[in-house]
């Protein structure tokens, strides 16, 4: 029921109600309904800075209604909602350390529960705590986001997709065990039409609506059998609302279709993406800091097409006519800036080393069966790109030296990140957490500053 992950946990984020939650209990199959989802996330939530402190735990079902967005006075539907989380079962498997041997557990998502008066106590089994604490493999739930959501099948989409943001798509799902996944019980649904258009086509129409991802699938196919599905993954420009169809944010407009396909180069299906990513406003601003550039003016743009796509995704600004007289403070404060991103930018450079380490050691630690399985399976999703870099590098490269490509090597790394459950990986800013007090004082301020710079994000 459950899948091979490692472990987890929780971290506020600013004044945001962000939770890490386990990859276990987000790749577990259950039949959680949308409120039990909420309301199990909501608690973890809550419970975590104390979760290996106290055997029990207390909030006021105010707190927990406000935490999962319920304005109902109904608080009979929130005990059923907690009855049923003591009697569903998650299980997992991980892999010890030392012996290599897979160890099975079990144990329900809460093991009691106590609402009186005002307040509810809740407890966690001992194995339940120990697998939610550690955080080295999770996917970040903001309780905001999963507040927006109407369906539990919305929800369970987003979660079994927001584990691999940053990456350009999900692992690969079986169908069987992704209709598991979110939700669908035994034998319901069997027919995939009939899948695809009570639940998939649904789920992500929500996940496109309520949060800050936006998905599209993907299918393999034996004949007409679909056998597998995966998500490809983009974070929603900021500048546009969530909550909103997405038609309704489109808002597509002829003139701006023409202009981004003749004059900036796009194709049909770029065009169709940035339009469905972004405010029609927020491109035509983009495209006027683009036009009043000198490089643009001068015709000095070799990759226009790419300029038009960076100015969307960091938001480019347009320059502010030079002052005659030099202010002093914005002077100084600009060399500070220019001190907070290069150092900032070296630690990003160490970062991706050790990352790099990582997935390298993971990959070279597998079976020999596993390893070869794993590579089998990499060159076989990323042929057509391989086949290319070996035509037009074929000087450079052939079949057997071709992983050590740079674009190879980023496919490869991006497959790692995807497919190999037991690979722990931490954030930038956790890796920035480690280090001396001056650079995480840089970090600080340049957040503080510019909280969209880009040398904060890593993709």
């Amino acid at each position: 029921m459950g899948q091979t992950v490692t472990d987890v946990g929780l971290e506020k984020v600013e004044n945001k109600r962000e939770l890490k939650k386990h990859a276990a209990t987000i790749h577990c199959s259950n039949t959680l309904s949308l409120l039990q989802r909420k309301v199990t996330n909501a608690l973890l939530f809550h419970a975590y800075k104390e979760l290996m402190l106290k055997e029990e735990h207390e909030i006021t079902v105010k707190q927990l209604c406000r935490l999962i967005g319920y304005n109902g006075n109904n608080h009979a539907v929130i005990k059923d909602a907690l009855k049923g989380l003591i009697s569903t079962v998650i299980e997992w498997n991980l892999i010890d350390d030392k012996t290599g041997n897979e160890n099975w557990t079990a144990s329900s998502i809460l093991a009691s529960v106590s609402l009186e008066g005002p307040l509810c106590y809740f407890a966690y089994s001992p194995r339940m705590k120990q697998l939610l604490h550690s955080p080295s493999m999770f996917g970040k739930i903001d309780l905001v986001i999963q507040s927006r959501f109407r369906s539990s099948y919305g929800l369970a989409l987003y979660e079994n997709c927001i584990r691999y943001r940053g990456l350009p798509n999900t692992k690969w799902f079986d169908m069987e065990l992704f209709k598991k996944l979110m939700g669908v019980p035994a034998g319901k649904y069997d027919i995939f039409r009939d899948f695809k258009k009570r639940v998939l086509d649904k789920a992500v129409d929500e996940v496109n609506t309520y949060s800050d991802l936006i998905i599209s699938c993907e299918y393999q196919k034996e004949g007409r059998k679909v056998l597998r599905v995966r998500f490809s993954l983009k974070d929603r420009a900021r500048k546009t609302r969530l909550g909103q169809p997405r038609a309704q944010l489109d808002g597509t407009q002829d003139s701006l279709f023409a202009k981004l396909n003749t004059i900036f180069e796009l194709s049909v299906e770029q065009v169709e993406q940035v339009m469905s990513e972004y405010d029609a406003q927020f491109i035509s601003d983009k495209i006027a800091v683009i036009e009043e550039s000198k490089a643009f003016k001068e015709g000095r743009v070799e990759n226009l097409p790419g300029y038009l796509l960076s100015a969307l995704k960091n938001n480019y600004q347009a320059k502010k006519p030079k002052a005659t007289i030099v202010n002093l403070q914005d002077a100084r404060q600009e060399h500070e800036i220019k001190d907070w991103v290069q150092q900032i930018e070296q630690v990003r450079q160490q970062f991706v080393q050790e990352r790099e380490k990582a997935i390298q050691e993971t990959i070279a630690n597998l079976t020999i069966v596993e390893k070869a399985n794993f590579m089998a399976e990499f060159y076989k999703q990323n042929e057509m790109a391989i086949n290319t870099v070996l035509k037009l590098q074929r000087n450079k490269y052939n079949q057997e030296t071709v992983v050590e490509s740079p674009q190879v090597k980023a496919l490869l790394r991006q497959f790692a990140m995807r497919e190999l459950d037991n690979l722990e990986l931490q954030s930038l800013e956790e890796f920035i957490a480690r280090q001396d007090e001056s650079t995480r004082d840089s970090w600080q301020k340049l957040k503080s500053f510019d909280p969209e710079h880009a040398v904060l994000r890593l993709e």
